[in-house]
Formats: structure tokens, sequence, C-alpha cells
């Protein structure tokens, strides 16, 4: 079976593409007779070539990017999720078989990957959780009665748009960055969420509540919680979140709307007012924009969330955006910036700032455990 984002695909691909350019060269005479159906093939020839070409580039490219993980992904195919994910009722406490049945990565960490059904939104797509180095090891030696503990905190990690949760494991090096940090005594032990965003194929959906459509808002919050509380066992202390790109501002708005649930949020490379790409109606845009105004928002009441917003100067869209929200939100809400001088919008230019992040968060937790001064 070829999957999407594996090599042997890419190269298959490539291979054929080239076969059919050299076949072509080496018979064009045969199909150089002036009649119709002979014409017709060389155009036929020349038209699949084209296609074949572009084919390959695009899944070299998402194998980098990672933007689609499956050809069901790519071709908006949902159904199959539907079918395999776990039922609100029937989920239950981590078990010995799936400590043992995690990818282990070369730092120590497990990694589950689970197809859950929303407890309340009644989405159903991937979620993955990735318990750190030291808890890893801890619940490999107690089977019988696996714990994460007490010492943790938690971080959700939100993919762009297009994109797939997955790629915080690759491309991003959220993980390998994580437990390079845990391992030197950096940050403290670290729980990954990191739940699919784009669970509606067609539909650009924003990380929002759409009426009488997709609850995604509810999936990433609500359920993310409800999910590791009886996956993993994990309490009622608050999270934080991180995204890139359209991440960051589900990270953003996730964390704004739901400050009894999260107290620190890094939107990198993202923005501060939806932006939807496909899908949605011209109506439906201006009223999830001011529903989900971030500003208005704040406005209602302070806010114990410490935000971090990290922009290349060099992407423009992205880091107007930042400009602009702090100007408005000065006075209500704690804000770092962190400027990346060079770079556009590519994972390349944010991962050396993936890591300023994490510890920017792990000094916030620390901050608010800490017992105040007499």
């Amino acid at each position: 079976m070829f999957l999407l984002n594996s090599l042997s695909t890419e190269i298959l691909f490539g291979c054929i593409t080239l076969i059919l350019v050299a076949l072509t060269v080496i018979f064009w005479n045969r199909l150089s007779a002036k009649n119709w159906y002979r014409i017709t093939a060389r155009v036929l020839v020349l038209v699949l070539i084209q296609i074949l070409a572009l084919a390959s580039t695009g899944i070299a490219i998402n194998r980098a990017g990672e933007f689609y993980a499956s050809w069901g992904d790519l071709f908006g195919s949902k159904n199959q999720l539907a079918k395999i994910a776990i039922e609100p009722s029937l989920l239950a406490q981590i078990s010995a078989k799936d400590i043992q049945s995690a990818t282990k990565t070369a730092g120590g960490s497990l990694i589950f990957r689970e197809v859950i059904k929303g407890s309340h939104s009644g989405i159903s797509d991937v979620v993955y959780v990735v318990l750190p180095p030291k808890i890893a090891a801890q619940m490999e030696a107690n089977l019988t009665a696996p714990s994460v503990g007490n010492d943790y905190q938690v971080v959700e990690l939100f993919s762009g748009y297009p994109g797939v949760p997955n790629t915080w494991i690759g491309s991003m090096s959220g993980i390998t960055t994580l437990e390079k940090l845990e391992i030197a005594g950096s940050i403290q032990n670290t729980i990954a969420i990191i739940p699919s965003i784009n669970v509606a194929p067609g539909l650009d959906t924003e990380c929002l509540n759409f009426v009488g459509g997709p609850q995604v808002q509810t999936w990433i919050t609500s359920d993310m919680r409800d999910f590791a509380s009886k996956f993993i066992g994990i309490d009622s202390r608050p999270w934080s979140t991180f995204g890139y790109s359209t991440g960051g501002w589900c990270a953003a708005v996730a964390a704004i709307f739901h400050p009894d649930m999260y107290s620190n949020a890094v939107v990198l490379a993202g923005y501060f007012k939806p932006l939807f790409n496909s899908g949605v109606s011209k109506r439906e845009k201006l009223f999830l924009t001011s529903k989900y105004s971030l500003i208005r928002e704040l406005k209602k009441s302070p806010t114990k969330v410490h935000l971090m917003i990290i922009a290349s100067q060099k992407d423009s869209f992205t880091n107007r955006a930042a400009q602009e929200f702090m100007k408005s939100a000065a006075l209500l809400i704690s804000t770092r910036y962190v400027p990346i001088p060079i770079g556009g919008h590519n994972t390349n230019v944010w991962k050396p700032f993936v890591a300023t992040a994490f510890k920017w968060i792990d000094a916030q937790n620390v901050l608010a455990v800490s017992p105040a001064p007499h």
C-alpha cells in the first residue's frame, strides 16, 4: 500500500513520470503522422506527463511540509475515522497494552495515536498524546497501575491549515525539542496533546463552532479535556496552547475564550481574526468574525491568560496582524512579543523558536505556582 507521505510513493510517481517522458521521446516519431488519432495521442501523452509531473511535485512538497496525512485527508474523506472512533462512553484509562503498543521516540517519549469521538462536539478524528521521557519510564515500570503522577504541565499543540497534528512530531520537531529541554532540566515534564483541527473536509473552520455545523472550538477545548482526563488521568490544572499559522489563531482563541481551561497561549506566525479560506459563506464569515472577536472578549473582564507572539518581520501579513493586535490589546492582556528578524512563512523559519516558546510556557507555569512573597 502506497501511503501519501511515504518515500516509496514519492519515488514511484517520480519514476513513472521519467519513464513516460523517456518512452515519449523514443516513440515520438511514430505519433508524427498527420491524422486525428495520432495527434490526439500526442496531446494526451503530453497532458499525462504534465499531470504526473505536478502530482510528483505535490507529493514531494506534502511529504516535506506534512500538510495532509493520508489520501483520505487529501481528497476530503473522514468517513473511515467515524467508523473506528472510540465512543465517549467506551473511552477507558490507559492500559498496559496501550503503553506497549505506543511509538517510542529515540529520546524516550511515548506517542499514542487515538481516534476518538468528541463527547460534546460529536466530531470523530485523530488526537496524539505524547508523554515525556520521565513519565513514560514511570508508566513502563508500572504497567499494572500506570499513572502520570503530579509532576507535569500540559501543552496543546495546533497545526496550520492545511495541516495535520503529526507535523509537530515531524517537520516542526516539537517533540524532539521538548525532549531535549526536559532532559537538560530546562523545563518540567510536559505532556503534549495534539488534536486534528482540520476536521471538516472542504471547510476551513478556523477552530470555531459553526451554527448547525462542526463544533470545532468545543472539540479542541472541552473534548480534549475530557479525553485527557479519562485516557491518562490528567487533573483540572490549566493547560497552555501553542500553534503555528492558523494554529496560532486557534491557540489564541481557545485560551482567550476559555481562561478557565488555559493560562498561556503562544501564537507563532499566526493572526488574530479568523481568516476563512474555503467553504464558508459571506454571512457566516461576518457572524463568526464578530462572535469570536478577541478584543471584544478581552474587554468583557480582566484575564489571567498570558500571551506570547512570535512573528517574522519579513512575513508582512502575520507581522502586521501581530502589531495591530498588540496595539489594540495593550492594556487588556499580558503579552510578550518575539520578532524573527529574517525569513518568511515556513517551518524552517519557525523551528528555531519552538524552544523559546516552550521555555516561556514553563516559566509562566513556574511563576503561577510559586508562593507570593511575604
